[in-house]
């Protein structure tokens, strides 16, 4: 149960109210709702989330896989939920997907995916990227990428610290 009532959406900014609209429905929505206590920052924070995840080199089934890794990282259950399905429609296996929550070591990841967890784990607890690790991941994917790949996982570092404060509810399925 959250720790805080879900604002009210029918003061927000014309605008915000549209987005809402949109983003809030059956079986989804309660973090960008959560998020509306704060308007302006919901309307930044939304605008972000798009361009990390739209705006990347990053191929997508490792974005999920890095999205999950964070997710199991940061103990957040709401976060996990979601990208599950995301990274189903991403073409990830229930074995890849289940073995985000073991990271790395985990039994059937290719190279590739064990690299990306190696990253978010090592962005995660020391938010750095060792040189050794820098300089093999701008190797692998090249500069813009790593960038793409450091903001994303604090970007969803934080994202998780938002859902975790309030203890945004899962929502019941549609």
């Amino acid at each position: 149960m959250a720790r805080h009532a879900y604002p009210a959406l029918d003061t927000l900014p014309a605008t915000l109210a549209a987005e809402m609209k949109n983003r809030i429905g059956p079986g989804r929505g309660n973090v960008w709702q959560m998020l509306c206590w704060t308007p302006g920052t919901a309307e930044t924070f939304i605008a972000y989330s798009e361009s990390i995840r739209r705006e990347h080199d990053i191929p997508p089934k490792l974005l999920e896989l890095m999205i999950l890794r964070v997710g199991h990282r940061c103990s957040a259950p709401y976060e996990v939920h979601h990208h599950k399905r995301l990274a189903r429609q991403a073409g990830l296996s229930d074995a890849e997907i289940d073995a985000t929550a073991t990271g790395p070591q985990a039994a059937g990841l290719d190279d590739a995916q064990r690299f990306v967890l190696t990253l978010v784990d090592e962005l995660v607890d020391a938010r750095t990227l060792s040189q050794p690790n820098f300089d093999a991941a701008v190797a692998a994917y090249g500069i813009r990428t790593v960038a793409d790949m450091v903001l994303l996982v604090g970007f969803y570092t934080m994202a998780c610290m938002f859902l975790n404060s309030f203890a945004v509810d899962i929502e019941p399925p549609a």
